[in-house]
C-alpha cells in the first residue's frame, strides 16, 4: 500500500522506517532500495537520498553498491542516538539496554565524581544542592513516584559532569542523560525513598568536603542500590 507523506518530508520516512527496523518489522538483511521507498511513499530521489543517510547516521542501515541499502543488525545501531532510544522504549525493547547502562555507569561515574571532588568550584556546589533540593521537595511533596524526582536527578548528575571540569567528560555525559531519562521512564524511580536521597547528600557532601575517595565510595553505593532496584522493578514486569 502507497502512503503519501505530508509535504514530503525526510523525517517523517526516517521516524517510520527507523520504527519499523527497531521494532523488528523491517529486519536485519532486508534490501531497503531508493526505487521501492520511491514508489511507496511516492517522493523524490532526493527526499530518499536524505532518508537514507540519516538512517545511516543511526547505524540503522548501510549502503551496498549496485544493491541498495542494507538493514544492519542492533549491535551496529547508535544506541546513544535520541531517536534510537525512543524507538527502542516504545517498542519495550529497551530494558537489555538499562542493564547495559548500569554496568556503564557503574564503572563510569565513581571515576567522575572523583574528579568531581577535587576540582569542583563554588558555582557546581551551588548546582548540586538545588537538583538536591529540588528532588527533597518532589519527595516530600508529591512522593516517589513524581517525575520531578526524575528530572532533578538528572540536573545532579549533569552537574557532576560539569563540576570536572573535563569538556570530555561533559561531552560524555551529555550522551548518557537520554539513557539516564529512559531509565526512569522505564523502570520508575523505585529507588526514591529516603535513602535514594540520603545517598546523594553523601555524595554532595564528599565533594564539598574535597574528599574523592569518600565520593567514590558513596557513588558506588547509589549505583548498587539503583541497579538492584532496577533489577526488581523489571522482574515484576516480565
Amino acid at each position: 500500500m502507497k502512503t503519501k507523506m505530508a509535504r514530503n518530508l525526510p523525517t517523517q520516512i526516517v521516524n517510520e522506517l527507523g520504527s519499523k527496523i527497531v521494532h523488528g518489522e523491517i529486519q536485519p538483511g532486508t534490501i531497503l532500495t531508493s526505487d521501492m521507498l520511491e514508489a511507496k511513499y511516492l517522493v523524490s530521489r532526493t527526499v530518499i537520498r536524505e532518508a537514507l543517510r540519516v538512517l545511516h547516521d543511526k547505524g540503522l542501515t548501510k549502503a551496498r553498491t549496485k544493491t541498495g541499502t542494507i538493514v544492519l543488525e542492533r549491535t551496529e545501531w547508535n544506541l546513544l542516538d535520541l531517536d534510537v532510544l525512543n524507538w527502542l522504549q516504545a517498542s519495550g525493547l529497551s530494558s537489555e539496554l538499562i542493564t547495559d547502562l548500569e554496568e556503564l555507569r557503574s564503572t563510569y561515574e565513581p571515576g567522575v565524581v572523583r574528579i568531581a571532588a577535587k576540582r569542583r568550584g563554588t558555582k557546581d556546589i551551588t548546582h548540586l544542592k538545588v537538583a538536591l533540593k529540588k528532588m527533597t521537595d518532589a519527595f516530600y511533596e508529591q512522593g516517589s513516584t513524581s517525575p520531578l524526582i526524575g528530572e532533578a536527578d538528572m540536573e545532579f548528575h549533569e552537574a557532576l559532569q560539569t563540576a570536572t571540569q573535563n569538556d570530555l567528560v561533559k561531552k560524555m555525559g551529555r550522551l548518557l542523560l537520554p539513557l539516564l531519562k529512559i531509565r526512569g521512564d522505564l523502570v520508575g524511580h523505585a529507588v526514591a525513598e529516603a535513602d535514594f536521597l540520603v545517598q546523594h547528600q553523601a555524595i554532595l557532601d564528599a565533594v564539598i568536603d574535597e574528599d574523592p575517595d569518600a565520593a567514590e565510595a558513596a557513588m558506588k553505593v547509589l549505583l548498587e542500590t539503583a541497579a538492584r532496584a532496577s533489577s526488581t522493578v523489571r522482574k515484576r514486569k516480565l
